[in-house]
């Protein structure tokens, strides 16, 4: 008989070791177990369902379960519970969907259980007209919701990914939307400065947004259902989705003695095994490396999910045929980053590595450097603007995280700074990489480029520079900075800092006399280009208490703006 592998999960884990187990081996024998009717579908495309971008709910779908069969050979059971595991026998009990159970033994057992949506003790939480984001019969639970009975509120509890997604989708269907986030932001996976645009972005699209509070009960008044806050706000709605986060699913896995890490999800080594050799783990359920921190973090996003699963596939089959661990053929996933991106309305925001709050809970130094730009050549039409925040340690220039927050292009920013951490390069490396350019698609001079170069020369202390949270401090404490605003007379005359000296970049050298010599200076324009032209003819005039604020004029608005 031959030797077989069963796979608990069938979605992006399960799915990828499945595939990649049988492109390792035709001989072995291949189970894969899905409680769900569903497997291989795409795990963040529902909400985009919800609101019609998506419109054939067959393209939610990768493979049916027939064609996978067909095309890599293996017994797929849908609708089929996996309730205990013995692994002092290597058998699996299960649950057939008509209620009839039975047992399987494996070679090699792989946990790809994914990860459970958090549901808080709310009363009134169970209500048939709340719903949850993470599968194919939850979307189809909302359609068929939003298709009976002309609803028209939606309260949406979570400002997170899914939370934001589905919040926008909602809104596209002409639904009246309420976001409650008990957080004094959204989007918490960015730095507050960061998440606002977000934020405008959805009230600019007709959204309520309600931060720093939390449903407390969910009731029914009149009919009608009413979410209510800790403090005291009342919400109607006619459908509700909860989005504020989810959790592991290792409750197999603990059945089964397999050791848990520090995260509370599935310990796995490098190869992706468990505590026991047997079995294996991939996926949300597990642990995986971060890249920037070195330890193991649980970091639920389907990129990593499907690579974890694809090693474990190969893994296991290189398991049966007696291959040593050190073989060249053998698969592990390097690490994370946590690198992802949302839409919500005209703004769209990307994120990878560490920010800023994370670093500071994790006690490491770091610097910052804000860079608002185009997507694209400004000449070329169309051009929209983004703003980045690189974070990289001030001793070695290590790039530690960045976030990007505009228009389009952001993904594409995130993406080479995420591959730049992946490769170990530094600020100064980020300023030297050879992009992409003609007009309709960058700039000469990226945007990503140009903070390299501008985390460069604060580490080589030719652009002494502040943030706008230092500035705003400072400007509150009992010894304030003088701030210098070399922007144009209109932009100034547009909105500016009260108390601020405006010398506009061309006259800075005409007008030196204005400008104090003996009191520390606070210089910004709209971005932190011109402001460091006018820092270096202010110091290469001697005046050396002179601090460029990184992102100028943009990210101190929206620095207020979030506090």
């Amino acid at each position: 008989m031959s030797e077989r592998i069963v796979i608990v999960g069938g979605v992006a884990a399960g799915a990828s070791a499945a595939a990649k187990a049988r492109r390792m081996s035709e001989d072995v024998e291949i189970v894969l177990f899905e409680a769900g009717p569903y497997i291989s579908f795409a795990n963040c495309g529902p909400p985009y369902h919800v609101g019609g971008e998506i419109a054939d709910r067959g393209k939610l779908f990768v493979v049916s379960a027939d064609q996978f069969t067909k095309r890599f050979n293996v017994d797929v059971r849908a609708e089929t519970t996996v309730a205990a595991i013995d692994p002092s026998r290597k058998i699996v009990m299960f649950q057939k969907a008509n209620g009839s159970t039975d047992q399987l033994t494996y070679d090699r057992l792989l946990l790809a259980t994914g990860a459970e949506a958090i549901r808080p003790p709310i009363p009134g939480l169970g209500a048939a007209n709340i719903f949850t984001v993470r599968s194919i019969p939850d979307v189809d639970a909302i359609m068929a919701r939003l298709a009976t009975g002309e609803p028209s509120r939606a309260v949406v509890i979570g400002g997170g990914y899914i939370g934001l997604e589905t919040a926008e989708q909602l809104l596209r269907r002409g639904l009246a939307v309420t976001v409650i986030e008990m957080a004094d932001q959204l989007m918490l996976a960015l730095d507050p400065e960061m998440a606002q645009p977000l934020q405008a972005a959805l009230q600019a699209e007709g959204a309520e947004v309600i931060l720093s509070d939390a449903v407390a009960e969910i009731i029914e008044d009149g009919g009608q259902s009413v979410a209510v806050t800790r403090g005291g706000r009342r919400v109607s709605f006619d459908i509700g989705i909860l989005s504020v986060g989810v959790r592991p699913n290792v409750q197999l896995a603990q059945q089964a003695g397999v050791a848990l890490g520090e995260t509370g999800a599935i310990a796995v080594d490098a190869l992706q095994r468990t505590s026991d050799p047997a079995i294996y783990a991939a996926g949300d359920n597990s642990e995986t490396r971060h890249l920037v921190l070195n330890r193991q973090v649980n970091i639920p996003l389907a990129g990593p999910a499907n690579k974890a699963g694809r090693a474990a596939g190969a893994n296991m089959v290189l398991d049966l045929q007696g291959v040593a661990d050190d073989d060249p053929r053998r698969l592990s996933l390097a690490g994370v980053l946590g690198t992802a991106v949302v839409r919500v309305g005209g703004a769209s925001a990307a994120c990878t590595g560490l920010t800023e709050r994370a670093l500071i809970a994790e006690g490491l130094d770091y610097a910052v450097v804000y860079l608002p730009g185009p997507n694209h050549a400004s000449h070329f039409p169309g051009a929209q603007m983004m703003a980045l925040k690189i974070l990289f340690a001030p001793d070695t220039g290590r790039l530690l995280g960045v976030q990007a927050v505009g228009g389009e292009g952001v993904d594409k920013r995130v993406d080479v700074v995420a591959t730049a951490i992946a490769g170990a390069l530094t600020i100064d490396d980020l300023g030297q990489l050879d992009l992409c350019y003609a007009p309709p698609f960058g700039s000469a001079k990226d945007v990503a480029i140009q903070a390299g170069f501008a985390g460069a020369n604060t580490r080589r202390g030719l652009m002494p520079a502040m943030t706008p949270t230092e500035l705003l401090d400072e400007l509150a404490g009992p010894t304030p900075p003088t701030v210098l605003d070399v922007r144009t007379d209109a932009e100034f005359a547009k909105g500016h800092l009260d108390g601020t000296l405006h010398v506009p970049v061309d006259d800075i050298r005409s007008r030196l006399d204005e400008i104090p010599a003996d009191k520390p200076l606070a210089v910004h324009c709209a971005a932190g280009y011109r402001s460091y032209l006018a820092q270096r003819i202010l110091m290469n005039h001697g005046r050396d208490n002179v601090r460029n604020v990184l992102g100028g004029y943009t990210m101190i608005q929206r620095t207020q703006a979030a506090r």
